[in-house]
């Protein structure tokens, strides 16, 4: 097909109501919208970034994003998007509001702007996750603060009785803060500016999963050789750090930085906490504890970062100091030392 030429390739799903060509029925028998998407049934890629990932342009990735109830595991779906793209094809789009169960809190609502009556009718996460799970088949999966997102799903999934997908995670906020890059934080919408990457209406899921989808192409396309290795190391065995299976029931055995972590958590005190990971100098940085967990024999933490707002997992054992934030008046006032 010569180039420019452009064909029909997919078909996007879109439950969000807005502007339904056609109308259709999920396996659940719920009223569904179709929107065709039109795209180019070839990677027809410029130079640059031909040189940048020509490796990987055989990849198929999908993007994705959450809104939700709230910042914790026992919060809910409001809405799930997806976008799946080889190189800087997008093969198609997949978007649905969800009914959490529940009333969406008002504090929520300010942030992504779903309020309950607009998820009224919508299909719950038990009806909704299994198409997610078809259309990210055989992906890899592109997520901002990536952790949040996998936490989530992974409870959806679990209360849905449904599995847990085996799809590598990459996080496009992590790749620029493991290659220092200097820039004001690791946001969305900074890394966005920074890179040229059209934004939609932030926080709202398909307009954010469209964000993550270009700056991951941006990084492969700006930033050279070392983010195609780090995307590679990601797709391997680094992306153990960022998997649904994580969640599946592994002990975490007992350790004074556990129980600690764990105090924090359900008190929702934050940590001031020392790594090595990354390669880094560890330096202390506040920290709210979200998750304690064991994947294949290793602990990990996982936690918001009060420096820059992302969602961050360390391993247990390069932490070096832990101890609850003394401006909380805790009674934890001495580090707990992890021996190196």
């Amino acid at each position: 097909m010569a180039a420019g030429r452009l064909r029909p390739v997919a078909v996007v799903v879109n439950r969000s109501r807005a502007g339904p060509i056609a109308r259709g029925r999920t396996r659940a028998g719920r009223p569904v919208h179709y929107a065709l998407l039109v795209m180019s049934s070839a990677a027809i890629l410029h130079p640059p970034h031909a040189r940048a990932c020509d490796a990987l342009v055989d990849v198929p990735f999908v993007a994705f994003d959450t809104e939700t109830t709230g910042l914790h595991a026992s919060d809910r779906l409001v809405e799930l998007a997806a976008v799946r793209f080889r190189g800087d094809v997008v093969e198609g789009e997949w978007s649905t509001l969800v009914d959490p169960g529940t009333a969406i809190p008002a504090e929520a609502t300010l942030v992504h702007g779903i309020r309950s009556q607009d998820v009224a009718g919508s299909p719950p996460a038990a009806e909704a996750l299994p198409d997610f799970l078809d259309f990210i088949q055989g992906a890899a999966l592109v997520g901002h603060n990536a952790p949040f997102d996998v936490r989530v799903l992974a409870h959806e999934l679990l209360r849905a009785g449904l599995p847990l997908p085996d799809n590598p995670v990459l996080d496009t906020c992590a790749i620029p803060r493991r290659l220092h890059l200097d820039v004001p934080n690791h946001c969305l919408a900074t890394l966005a500016s920074r890179f040229g990457v059209p934004q939609g209406r932030g926080h709202r899921a398909l307009a954010d999963a469209r964000v993550a989808r270009g700056l991951l192409e941006a990084y492969l396309r700006d930033l050279g050789p070392a983010v195609e290795s780090l995307v590679r190391l990601a797709l391997t065995q680094d992306s153990l750090l960022l998997s649904f299976r994580r969640y599946a029931s592994e002990e975490v055995p007992s350790s004074p930085l556990v129980a600690l972590m764990r105090r924090a958590r359900a008190e929702l005190r934050a940590v001031i906490l020392a790594s090595a990971d990354d390669g880094a100098p560890a330096r202390p940085r506040r920290v709210t504890p979200r998750d304690v967990y064991s994947l294949g024999g290793t602990v990990y933490v996982e936690a918001d970062c009060h420096e820059d707002g992302s969602v961050r997992t360390f391993r247990a054992d390069r932490i070096t100091i832990a101890r609850l934030d003394p401006e909380k008046n805790s009674s934890f006032r001495h580090p707990i030392l992890i021996p190196s």
